[in-house]
């Protein structure tokens, strides 16, 4: 019971930290949505991946020493467009400083052009075949399923386009040929990359944009690939335009109106179009008979302005506009600034001025605890040109005059070594005194172990018991308590429980 006490007073407390973080900057807490172009995008996520990256030599200090050196570089009045280039460019320098064998992943979220060449290329290539299944030999059919077809399928997608553009947040996508062609895009240029979340989120917009794109041309040369097949047959062969069907054969009204519709409206300007006796007559098994061949020359370039009029316009139109999309993606693309990895850097930016005042007892002469102690700070964010340094004598009381409460960002940790025993009488009354003069300025004990573990390192008990007496004593005091080990770097555990330190503190 107590252990699950403890794991929800811990939760509340890394909750209160977020809120107290997020409240920090009210600059960057309204900054969702950051514009930026496609290269400085790319070079923000390649410093990304490197800094994310495990194998590499690369910690918290380093990122908060580019931070730094980002912010003296583009000046107070920069925007965050332009610090994150600034700072991803340091970051690049830093990492393969560091690791010399290493070099910054190749991002590219726009994907390869040879995937979407092809698949027209392909298109282009089944229009002309298709041609052989609309004309028999030299027969043109003017029932004739391909041609049907597709008329049909692009009136039914421009459709179901009008409709999802109704819809809000209606996904454009009916058979999922959209995004398996994405899928393909995206995992085609991000081949020789670590698959993250983060690349994948980026190139969607490109990728959905290229893959809409892709298939209005693919439609688009499909009808130009049939268009072409007719003009080219048609310079050596006597095209005769007629129709034929089971279902109609005994009903050439029906036919009639089909043709009227099909062929009509948008081509009257090419010539009358034939009545109902005449369409009768067009029947292939009454041509044989008669021997009369009607020219299909009138016909062809019917069919050629229908699929103009109802694919060719439009899809160039529909893949323009994507391509117009694409293009203003390259100089303006949204990049989500509200995730954590950005809100860490730009809070670090624009966060409120943040200081820290360690308070060293004279009787403490260990340099190793005290430069641990810089390192934390390093760690947490902290300019250590702003971290300032009081010897305290803790056995006379005397509060150090350099120390006072100057912001709302101040912190002051007063270190120990566990191999003192704490007294209320000693060092609890001095650090009374300390607490009544800073105020609301958090004050934290660092206790550092390394020599005490070093002494007792092989009684567990020992070591439990002694962080016992000093939390005991802190809890005393009313402070919070962090254990460190001054011959260890830095570790996240101890970094986090000295964030929560302060919100306790507070």
């Amino acid at each position: 019971m107590r252990g699950d006490f403890d794991k929800a007073k811990r939760l509340q407390l890394k909750d209160k930290i977020e809120n107290i973080e997020n409240t920090m900057s009210e600059p960057h807490n309204n900054l969702k949505i950051g514009r930026f172009s496609l290269h400085d995008v790319e070079l923000i996520t390649r410093a990304r991946l490197l800094e994310e990256s495990p194998t590499l030599s690369w910690e918290s200090s380093d990122a908060n020493r580019a931070t730094r050196q980002a912010d003296l570089a583009v000046g107070e009045e920069a925007d965050a467009a332009t610090f994150l280039v600034a700072r991803a460019r340091i970051v690049e320098k830093t990492v393969v400083a560091k690791n010399p064998a290493v070099k910054p992943f190749p991002v590219q979220l726009t994907p390869p052009t040879w995937i979407n060449a092809a698949l027209i290329g392909v298109a282009f290539i089944v229009g002309l075949l298709t041609d052989q299944l609309a004309s028999t030999d030299s027969r043109i059919n003017l029932l004739s399923l391909p041609f049907f077809g597709v008329l049909l399928w692009n009136i039914l997608v421009y459709l179901m386009l009008l409709i999802s553009g109704f819809k809000r947040g209606g996904e454009r996508d009916f058979l999922g040929l959209r995004k398996l062609l994405s899928f393909v895009e995206y995992n085609a240029a991000a081949k020789r990359l670590r698959k993250t979340k983060t690349l994948t989120g980026l190139m969607q917009p490109f990728s959905k944009h290229y893959a809409a794109a892709a298939f209005h041309m693919a439609a688009l040369f499909f009808v130009l690939g049939m268009i072409a097949s007719v003009l080219l047959r048609g310079v050596g062969t006597a095209y005769v335009v007629g129709w034929e069907s089971t279902w109609f054969a005994s009903s050439p009204e029906i036919v009639y109106q089909i043709i009227a519709i099909t062929y009509g409206i948008c081509t009257n300007f090419l010539g009358p179009m034939p009545n109902i006796l005449e369409v009768a007559n067009m029947r292939f098994d009454r041509l044989a008979i008669s021997g009369v061949d009607a020219s299909a020359g009138l016909w062809l370039m019917r069919m050629i302005v229908m699929l103009a009029l109802f694919v060719v316009i439009p899809r160039f139109f529909l893949a323009f506009k994507h391509w117009l999309q694409i293009r203003k993606l390259k100089s303006n693309y949204p990049l989500d600034l509200s995730e954590r990895y950005y809100g860490d850097i730009l809070r670090a930016w624009r966060a409120e001025a943040v200081s820290l005042d360690l308070l060293i007892p004279q009787t403490l002469d260990d340099q190793k605890s005290i430069e641990s102690a810089y390192r934390f700070a390093e760690a947490l964010g902290f300019n250590l040109a702003e971290v300032k340094n009081h010897r305290w004598s803790v056995e006379t009381d005397d509060i150090p005059l350099t120390l006072e409460a100057r912001s709302q960002g101040q912190q002051v940790w007063a270190l120990m070594n566990a191999t003192t025993t704490p007294e209320h009488e000693v060092q609890g009354i001095s650090l009374e005194k300390v607490t009544e003069k800073m105020g609301k300025t958090p004050v934290i004990l660092l206790v550092d172990m390394a020599a005490y573990m070093a002494r007792f390192g092989d009684f567990a008990d020992r070591i439990e018991s002694r962080k016992e007496l000093w939390t005991n004593f802190a809890k005393s005091c009313k402070l919070p308590v962090v254990f460190y080990h001054s011959g260890l770097k830095p570790d996240d555990k101890t970094c986090e429980e000295l964030k929560l330190a302060c919100v306790h503190a507070d």
